[in-house]
């Protein structure tokens, strides 16, 4: 069954954009500088329509190949993601967006020549998007914690041996529910700043 994950405002961290963008000495950064991206954050706060979704099914098994059965007939090929999943007796699926309206301010930031403030803002929406993850999980670990579980590390599509082309079969798990996200032929997630995954549910030792 998917269900639709709620989020309240999320607040973007200017210092996270910075990081972001590589300044490993945030005491180093031009005043200018940490002045924008002040004013991205705040910007992309204004521009964000956070959504999710999750799908909660059973792991019906794991193979020393790789593959990795779920309930409802989907399968995924990833010996990263079979180790992730040894043990685990249930898979919690995510899409997760901000929208499209951050990543439509940032290019007419860029088309208009303002090229810092167009990539800081596009670099505050994957700051968004780092917010909504760690919020999912930790509402997750309190919620696995009172049925008895630990949960994974997240892995999607795209890491190690975790295929792009694996986004179909994730997808598939969502069908026939209301996604504010598709993909495209390449299996790339539109709008853009959107990430999928999955999480392990491990029973936790007595």
């Amino acid at each position: 069954m998917v269900t639709p994950i709620e989020f309240g405002p999320i607040r973007v961290d200017p210092d996270l954009i910075l990081r972001l963008q590589k300044y490993r000495r945030l005491e180093a950064v031009a005043p200018v500088v940490r002045d924008i991206a002040r004013k991205m954050a705040s910007l992309a706060e204004t521009l964000l329509t956070p959504r999710g979704w999750m799908s909660t099914t059973a792991v019906e098994a794991v193979g020393p190949d790789g593959r990795v059965q779920v309930a409802g007939g989907v399968e995924f090929q990833s010996r990263s993601l079979a180790r992730l999943m040894q043990g685990a007796t249930e898979v919690v699926l995510v899409v997760l967006t901000i929208g499209p309206a951050l990543e439509r301010r940032a290019q007419e930031l860029v088309n208009d020549e303002h090229l810092v403030e167009g990539l800081l803002l596009d670099t505050a929406g994957w700051a968004a998007i780092d917010a909504m993850t760690k919020d999912l999980r930790g509402r997750m670990r309190v919620d696995a914690k009172g049925r008895g579980f630990k949960v994974t590390a997240r892995m999607a599509p795209g890491f190690d041996d975790w295929g792009l082309e694996q986004q179909r079969p994730l997808f598939a798990a969502f069908d026939g529910a209301d996604l504010s996200v598709r993909l495209t032929e390449a299996c790339v997630m539109l709008p853009r700043k959107s990430i999928s995954g999955a999480y392990g549910l491990i029973p936790a030792s007595p």
